[in-house]
């Protein structure tokens, strides 16, 4: 099979050229980036990244195959062993009309002074809800996958995810990336989109605290020498938008109009036509509305679903109620200061009036109002903190239920996080 990998066979430690030196080296015999120079975490991931183990890599990089230019030292090494690679490109194949999705599973660990994402297997998610250009990780097909991880994988972690865009291209879509920050918040955490009709693929993940595609990935040859997929790693970048499906280009018109005798509607004729317009118009809207209503509706569902396990480590620790629950940011991220941070998550609460954002300096008893949302949020942003006046160190920022007094429902709980200001270096 063809492929854009490139085979190499440095010294361990030898320092890995820059993506420009990679792409002309490519052309012969395109060095390996060793691990150990890569993923240089931001100051909110370095906490969760102190937290990996160290191991050796599974087998030496001359055993490695890379897929695209060598990655960035901002970004971690993602190396896929052949079998995980097989098993997403059969299920990304088995259906070209519609996105397909699932997990990757594995182990993140430190080597050297880099981060290794090692993906060992994918577990397709079976969902009843997709189409040419979305796909749904549905309540039950979230379920399943862990059931299936359980019984087959139990000793690999779910480490990212992958999808398909048949014959749309490789990039990540606002959906995509709405998923992404919500459910894959580990600094390692990759997500990998695949087309399986242009044979293209990229890895995407988390640079500097931003989604970003990453420069390539690395295939781990234990099954042959050459590459088990066709794939070209392609250059891609992430949308902040979403996109649909583009109609077929029509060919022009050859139908010739002779002139009327009557140059001009009446009156009557231009009433009808307008009424017609405007019943047609109505139509529409009403069914795009549905549509684009029942698209947000699957995509929150979807959201909600993935977050609750993403987060059972961290945000949800200090915020038990998935009702009172701030997804974004994680708590321990860091921010430089004068910042405007964006506050994402769910306010739904029986009987409140309203809901109220506080911060304070770690250790102040005082909290100082921030905002206060009036609707419930299912899933959107609560807020944006202006920490243009505030200095650098810790705080906490809490989301609580008030009744019409502004005083905190007795039967609600408090949803509390910790972020840092940062002075930029």
């Amino acid at each position: 099979m063809t492929s854009a990998s490139s085979s190499a066979k440095p010294p361990e430690g030898t320092p890995p050229a820059g993506p420009a030196a990679a792409s002309t080296a490519a052309n012969a015999a395109a060095s390996a980036a060793p691990p150990e120079a890569s993923a240089q975490p931001s100051n909110g991931h370095r906490e969760a990244i102190a937290g990996l183990p160290f191991r050796q890599l599974p087998a030496p990089t001359a055993e490695w195959l890379r897929h695209g230019n060598t990655p960035a030292e901002s970004q971690p090494v993602v190396l896929m062993h052949q079998t995980a690679l097989l098993q997403v490109n059969a299920h990304s194949r088995s259906r070209l009309d519609c996105e397909l999705g699932g997990a990757l599973l594995g182990h993140a660990y430190r080597y050297k002074t880099g981060v290794v994402v090692e993906v060992k297997a994918a577990l397709p998610a079976v969902s009843s809800d997709h189409g040419p250009v979305h796909f749904t990780f549905s309540a039950d097909s979230w379920a399943k996958l862990h059931r299936d991880r359980t019984a087959h994988y139990a000793q690999l972690d779910i480490v990212g995810w992958f999808h398909t865009h048949p014959d749309l291209g490789v990039f990540y879509s606002s959906d995509d990336v709405v998923v992404h920050s919500a459910a894959f918040t580990q600094p390692w955490h990759a997500g990998l989109v695949v087309d399986p009709v242009r044979q293209e693929a990229a890895f995407f993940g988390w640079v500097d605290g931003a989604l970003r595609p990453f420069d390539g990935f690395y295939e781990l040859r234990e099954r042959q020498p050459e590459s088990v997929v066709p794939w070209q790693a392609v250059r891609t970048a992430v949308w902040d938008r979403p996109y649909e499906l583009e109609p077929a280009a029509e060919a022009p018109s050859q139908v010739v109009l002779p002139r009327s005798s009557r140059p001009r509607f009446s009156g009557r004729e231009l009433g009808l036509a307008a009424s017609a317009a405007a019943l047609l118009l109505s139509f529409f809207l009403i069914v795009a509305g549905a549509q684009l209503l029942r698209r947000v509706d699957l995509l929150e569902t979807t959201v909600l679903n993935l977050a609750q396990p993403a987060l059972a480590q961290s945000n949800a620790l200090t915020c038990p109620d998935p009702r009172l629950r701030i997804l974004t940011p994680i708590t321990g991220a860091g921010f430089p200061v004068a910042s405007q941070v964006p506050l994402i998550g769910t306010a739904q609460y029986p009987d409140a009036h309203r809901y109220q954002i506080d911060v304070r300096p770690a250790g102040v008893d005082t909290w100082t109002l921030v905002t206060q949302p009036r609707g419930d949020t299912r899933l959107g942003q609560l807020a944006e903190w202006d920490t243009t006046d505030l200095p650098a160190g810790q705080y906490e920022l809490r989301l609580i239920a008030v009744d019409l007094n502004n005083v905190r429902l007795t039967d609600s709980s408090v949803c509390t996080i910790a972020v840092t200001l940062l002075n930029e270096q």
